[in-house]
C-alpha cells in the first residue's frame, strides 16, 4: 500500500510538471504574436494618448500643452461636421446593407444549383482593393462622362447634369453608395452562414402549425440569427468610425468638408497640416466613441436583444 501511494504521488508530481511545461510551451507559441501586437498596436496606441497632450508636428520637439488640444477639438467646427457625417454614415450602414444582405441571403439560401455562383458574384466586390474601386467609381461618377453620359443619352438630361462628387448635398451619399456596393456582399455571406445553422425542423413545425412566411421570419429566422445580427451591427458601428479609404480616394473629404469624416480629419491634420498632437487628440476621441458604442450594444444584448 505504501508503494502504491508513493507511485501515485510520483505520478501526480510528474503530471503537475508536465502541465507546467505545457503551460509555458503555450506562452512560447503565443509570444511572437504578442510581441507584434505590442510593438505595432499597443505601443502606438499608448503613444497616441501621450501625444494628445502635446503640440507636435510629428518630427521636431514636442511641447506639452495639457488639455488645450481637447479644448480646441470641442471648439472646432470642422470636427462637428465630421462627427455629424460619421453618424449619418452609421445610420446608412446599419440599415441598407443589413436589410439588403439579409433579404439576399434568404433568397440565395433557397437556391440549390446556382447558390455558389451568386455567393461568389455578390461577394466579389468586397475583395477588390478600395483604392482601385474608388478610382474606377470616380470615373463612373465623372460629370462629363460615365453614367451622366448614359442618362443624357436616354433623355434624362437633368439627371445627367448631376455633380455626384461635387455637390455638397449628395457627395457623402455618393461615396456611401460605392462603399455599400463593396460591403453588402460581406454582410450577405455572414447571414447566409447563420441561416444554414437554423434547424429545418423549426420551419417544418411552424408549417404544421399553420404559420405564415412572415411569422416564420419573425419568430424563427430572426431569433436564430440574432447573434450574427448583433455581431454585424457592432462591427458596422465600430468600422464606421474608422471609415477612411473610399472617402479619401473619391472626395478627400470635400467639397467644402461635405464628406469629411473623423478619420479623414485626423489624416488631414497629421499629414497635411503637420499637427500630429491635435490629430492624436481626435484619434483618442474616435477610439472612445467606438468603445462606447460597443459597451452600449453589449448592455442591450445582455438585457434581451440576443435571445
Amino acid at each position: 500500500a505504501l508503494y502504491e501511494r508513493s507511485m501515485d504521488m510520483q505520478a501526480t508530481t510528474v503530471t503537475k510538471q508536465a502541465r507546467k511545461q505545457k503551460k509555458w510551451l503555450v506562452y512560447f507559441f503565443v509570444l511572437p504574436a504578442f510581441l507584434l501586437h505590442f510593438v505595432f498596436i499597443a505601443l502606438p496606441s499608448l503613444a497616441t494618448v501621450f501625444y494628445s497632450f502635446f503640440d507636435w508636428n510629428g518630427i521636431g520637439q514636442a511641447t506639452f500643452i495639457g488639455v488645450q488640444n481637447y479644448q480646441e477639438m470641442f471648439q472646432d467646427p470642422e470636427f462637428y461636421v465630421a462627427l455629424q457625417n460619421n453618424f449619418k454614415w452609421i445610420a446608412i450602414f446599419i440599415t441598407v446593407p443589413v436589410a439588403l444582405g439579409l433579404l439576399m441571403a434568404l433568397w440565395v439560401s433557397k437556391l440549390k444549383k446556382s447558390q455558389m455562383f451568386f455567393r461568389t458574384i455578390y461577394f466579389l466586390p468586397y475583395i477588390i482593393a478600395a483604392a482601385m474601386a474608388g478610382r474606377i467609381w470616380c470615373s463612373y461618377l465623372n460629370p462629363y462622362f460615365g453614367i451622366n453620359s448614359v442618362f443624357k443619352a436616354i433623355g434624362l438630361t437633368e439627371l445627367g447634369k448631376t455633380l455626384w462628387l461635387g455637390n455638397k448635398e449628395i457627395a457623402l451619399y455618393s461615396v456611401a453608395f460605392v462603399d455599400l456596393w463593396h460591403f453588402w456582399g460581406f454582410v450577405m455571406v455572414m447571414f447566409l452562414g447563420a441561416l444554414q445553422q437554423v434547424e429545418p425542423t423549426l420551419y417544418e413545425s411552424a408549417k404544421v402549425e399553420g404559420a405564415s412566411k412572415w411569422q416564420e421570419f419573425t419568430n424563427i429566422t430572426i431569433p436564430s440569427i440574432m447573434p450574427t445580427l448583433t455581431f454585424i451591427v457592432i462591427t458596422i458601428i465600430m468600422w464606421s468610425f474608422l471609415t477612411f479609404d473610399y472617402v479619401w480616394v473619391m472626395t478627400g473629404g470635400g467639397p467644402g468638408n461635405a464628406s469629411e469624416l473623423i478619420s479623414t480629419l485626423v489624416y488631414r491634420n497629421a499629414y497635411s497640416f503637420y499637427r500630429t498632437g491635435y490629430a492624436s487628440t481626435i484619434c483618442v476621441f474616435q477610439t472612445l466613441l467606438s468603445v462606447l458604442a460597443y459597451a452600449i450594444l453589449q448592455v442591450v444584448k445582455k438585457r434581451g436583444w440576443d435571445v
